[in-house]
């Protein structure tokens, strides 16, 4: 092995949106850049998995949220802390469905691949099992490339244990309509309508929005290891600037939040980043543990006190609708998550809706288009709102046939 063994992407042409479309597989032969995490070729095996959890966790948690599989991060991440791995040789024409890798300092992903070099590739393999399927994820041994190569479903023989059985074929067709999507790619008629966690963990406290009020007061101001690093993960020690006279328990939770420049006449630009736990009080200062890293947590970062949330069960509804506004509520997607100009499934954006409108938690809303005074409207996406603030809302895309925009019309489904 050495610095070469990296899977190397040549993203040539943007891809064109248009109805209908498919992607076509991607030949790997080549290895070499766009690399995700920067990896020596004299690092060991644990220092490779250490560097990982010390310095990438924000960046493999951004990258599952673009491939559409937020809610495996942190099972993935937690199998990387256990050194839960197999060490194994992807095969010359095996397929990947996904891969993270980083272009122009942004994290990226790409789907549907097919390794195409002279040799296999030798990889570290982790297996997450979760809502009865095996995920498993592989990393080139000399690079930080996370792919998902398979999706299978769990055999009833083997409960707990690490095999696969194969999806039937139907289930497998409907499957890969829901869950395997291209970043770019425009999502099949059908939508597999099946009951799941609309709103997950990572939706709920891992997204942004747009603050109504003024900045807290509450922030980090130091940490144990600030002397070696500037990102904090679970677990890492940090000082915050209240203490006892301020009325801070110990054991009390705060949301982490990195508060950036305003939007589009809006407040301030609030990403989520995790939480910490009070450990230990003086009267002026505290000391916390830091507790479920999704982001960069650093000093500066703001604090809120932590609430628990609900989460939402539920089916996506779809974009089947009546091709007409409506007398419901009728807004536009002012931001779409890092800054992007477009997005699809599995993505974050914010609208110009608000509690002041009567926008709730768990509500379904159409995307739209309208080219000509009374035509039927372009009707393409589904999002559900994960966030409310007073007059703005954040919303996850759950289904689209076409790429998301920035100015994009949003409508309440039809009654």
């Amino acid at each position: 092995m050495n610095n070469k063994k990296c899977i190397f992407f040549i993203i040539g042409v943007f891809v064109l949106f248009c109805m209908g479309a498919q992607a076509e597989t991607k030949k790997l032969r080549n290895i070499g850049q766009y690399k995700l995490v920067n990896i020596q070729k004299d690092m060991t095996t644990g220092e490779i998995f250490q560097s990982l959890l010390d310095e990438f966790s924000a960046d493999i948690q951004n990258g599952f949220n673009l491939a559409g599989y937020s809610n495996l991060s942190v099972p993935f991440i937690d199998q990387v802390k256990q050194s839960t791995y197999t060490e194994k040789e992807l095969a010359v024409g095996e397929k990947i469905v996904w891969m993270l890798f980083r272009s122009g300092g942004k994290v990226k992903v790409v789907h549907d691949l097919e390794w195409a070099g002279n040799n296999p590739l030798f990889v570290y393999s982790f297996t997450v099992m979760n809502g009865g399927k095996h995920y498993e994820f592989i990393m080139p041994k000399a690079c930080g490339n996370i792919s998902l190569q398979r999706v299978e479903m769990a055999s009833p023989d083997v409960a707990g244990d690490l095999e696969f059985a194969e999806v039937p074929e139907q289930e497998q067709a409907a499957q890969d309509e829901y869950e395997i999507q291209d970043e770019y790619e425009v999502q099949k008629a059908k939508i597999y309508q099946e009951i799941y966690d609309l709103l997950d963990e990572t939706d709920l406290y891992c997204s942004f929005f747009i603050m109504d009020e003024g900045v807290p007061e509450t922030k980090i101001f130091g940490a144990e290891r600030a002397y070696e690093r500037v990102q904090f993960n679970n677990g890492d020690i940090v000082y915050i600037n209240k203490g006892r006279n301020d009325g801070i328990e110990e054991g009390q939770m705060f949301q982490v939040l990195e508060v950036g420049e305003p939007i589009h006449g809006y407040g301030p630009l609030v990403h989520q980043r995790g939480r910490v736990r009070v450990l230990a009080l003086e009267e002026n200062a505290s000391s916390a543990r830091v507790e479920k890293v999704c982001g960069p947590v650093m000093i500066g970062n703001y604090l809120i006190p932590f609430e628990e949330k609900e989460g939402r069960m539920g089916k996506d509804l779809g974009y089947n609708v009546y091709p007409y506004e409506n007398n419901g509520l009728r807004g536009e997607i002012l931001y779409l998550r890092d800054d992007y100009s477009q997005a699809a499934r599995g993505a974050w954006g914010l609208l110009n809706l608000g509690e002041v409108d009567g926008i709730q938690l768990g509500q379904q809303l159409v995307a739209y288009r309208k080219f000509y005074k009374g035509t039927p409207l372009f009707v393409f996406g589904n999002m559900v709102v994960i966030n409310t603030q007073k007059t703005t809302c954040t919303v996850k895309i759950l289904s689209s046939k076409d790429a998301l925009l920035i100015g994009d019309l949003v409508q309440s489904r039809n009654n």
